[in-house]
């Protein structure tokens, strides 16, 4: 059952070179890789500790330098908005979103993987912005399809000057969209919602509009790729393991998706570890590469600013040298005394390592989990040929060969 995923020229360069060099080395000239967990906490704390956005658009033309504004001051507003869209109502309304997602997909012959994204990443929108016209929304989930298809493509071919274009105007489109969003609320031609562009608003005598535009762009760019692969790896295993869907299946049935939000590990214990084992495997994207702001001066790390340094979870997270058997699927091993754990935690970062951790990990696992009610409760899968799928490892895991189709139970 556990076959050996396909990888794209680097990332089997990357892992090759791992084994034989160990967790820090030189990938290139000016790119330190660094796959060790303790120390990628500690380089990511010291790069990002006082992250500032960028100046407003009006200080950069006159070339005059802004005060400064932490992004903790947007971080925090956002957290604390995601509390409310995290609560029993708000995992209800993803629910539902996913719901009627699902059922426009219904007995046709449907790619699996681009269907698993399309789903989760049109269902979660609204919790970035809501409320919009249906031609803007048109604009964003125009601009959320080129990232997708970018991001899951498998050749490196490169794009046409006219696609390129072509881009850069869809997400000129976009940011306006929001820009006439935040401007409309703050105005009071717009009325006020429960998302993530809302606290923004509020921001807006200090951010100034292009900082607090490019904040929930920032977002929107940040769920275009990874939450839509980890539901398509979400259900590549759900597929090809009956003896876990079995096990799930009996522990959701009786629940409703609003009893999934808060503490889904005490819920639905076993569905939890399904998801944390997935996201273990199949970590999006597979690797980060991040521009280093400060001077590192590491025992291991010593790096300049212009300097880059990369990072990947997926390495890290079959890393034997962390991990028991690291291939494997098994979500038994987040159990005390499980035959492949202990897991270590500091070797378990599915979301990335603050300050720049993903502010929505807790509602993108327990999405994850209500996916699983979803294809185990109320929706079946079968999948056209089971035995030519395969596992693609390039920007991020992307299951090939997926087809099927989707019909309620």
């Amino acid at each position: 059952m556990d076959t050996a995923p396909e990888e794209v020229d680097f990332v089997r360069e990357m892992r090759t070179r791992s084994h034989a060099e160990g967790s820090i080395f030189w990938a290139n000239d000016n790119e330190l890789a660094i796959f060790d967990p303790e120390l990628s906490q500690k380089i990511n704390a010291i790069n990002f500790g006082d992250l500032t956005l960028p100046d407003k658009l009006a200080d950069v033309v006159r070339r005059r330098q802004g005060d400064p504004v932490s992004w903790t001051q947007v971080r925090s507003a956002m957290s604390t908005q995601l509390r409310h869209l995290s609560d029993a109502a708000g995992i209800g309304r993803l629910d539902a979103s996913m719901r009627k997602l699902i059922d426009e997909r219904l007995d046709q012959q449907l790619d699996l993987t681009w269907a698993a994204q399309q789903v989760c990443t049109r269902a979660i929108l609204p919790t970035v912005i809501a409320g919009i016209p249906p031609a803007d929304e048109t604009r964003i989930l125009r601009d959320q399809h080129f990232k997708l298809a970018r991001l899951v493509r498998t050749r490196s071919d490169g794009d046409s000057v006219w696609k390129e274009i072509r881009s850069i105007w869809i997400q000129i489109s976009a940011g306006n969209v929001v820009r006439r969003e935040l401007r409309g609320r703050a105005r009071g031609r717009r009325p006020r919602q429960l998302d993530l562009t809302d606290p923004m608003v509020d921001l807006l005598p200090v951010l100034g509009v292009d900082r607090a535009v490019d904040a929930v762009t920032a977002v929107l760019t940040a769920i275009a790729g990874p939450p839509g692969a980890a539901a398509a790896s979400l259900l590549y295993e759900l597929t090809r393991r009956p003896d876990w869907a079995e096990r799930m299946t009996a522990e959701l049935t009786p629940l409703t998706p609003e009893q999934l939000h808060g503490t889904p590990v005490q819920s639905a214990p076993v569905t939890y570890r399904f998801v944390k084992e997935v996201l273990r495997m199949w970590s999006p994207p597979l690797f980060l590469s991040r521009l280093v702001r400060t001077p590192i001066d590491l025992e291991k790390a010593k790096l300049d600013p212009g300097q880059r340094y990369l990072q990947s979870t997926y390495l890290m997270h079959h890393d034997p040298r962390h991990w028991k058997e690291p291939d494997t699927f098994d979500p038994d091993r987040w159990l005390s005394g499980s035959e492949h754990g202990p897991c270590p935690h500091s070797s378990y970062a599915p979301f990335g390592w603050a300050p720049k951790s993903c502010i929505g990990a807790g509602l993108g696992t327990t999405q994850l989990i209500v996916l699983c009610h979803l294809f185990l409760t109320r929706y079946h899968v079968q999948v056209e040929e089971p035995e030519s799928v395969r596992m693609m490892l390039a920007a991020v895991p992307l299951p090939l060969g997926f087809r099927g189709t989707i019909s309620r139970r």
